[in-house]
């Protein structure tokens, strides 16, 4: 009965360590939802990244086009190649050849 005496309080004592340990590891602020989180963190990140330089080519393209200052001449070379993209449009003496974006077609 004596020896049952020290063991009530030690295991005790582990039954709130192994509870404690098991919420650390798997709670909703547990190890391994940090981990899961570092990995969205990262995902988003790269998205982030890919979002910018899309923008950042698209604020090329408007800068091209635009003539927001009065010293400031729009890209020639640029304006056209567009307008023959958009509108379709070709010299009489070339050759066009157009190509499908989605090559499974």
């Amino acid at each position: 009965m004596n020896a049952l005496k020290r063991f009530i309080p030690l295991s005790g004592l582990m039954v709130v360590i192994a509870y404690l340990g098991f919420h650390a590891w798997t709670g909703e602020q547990g190890y391994r939802s940090h981990l899961t989180l570092s990995s969205e963190i990262a995902d988003t990140r790269q998205q982030l990244a890919e979002v910018r330089a899309e923008r950042a080519a698209m604020e090329d393209r408007v800068a091209r086009l635009n003539d927001a200052t009065p010293d400031a001449e729009i890209d020639v070379d640029y304006l056209e190649e567009r307008a023959r993209a958009v509108l379709r449009f070709a010299h009489p003496d070339e050759i066009v050849v157009t190509l499908d974006a989605d090559p499974r077609g």
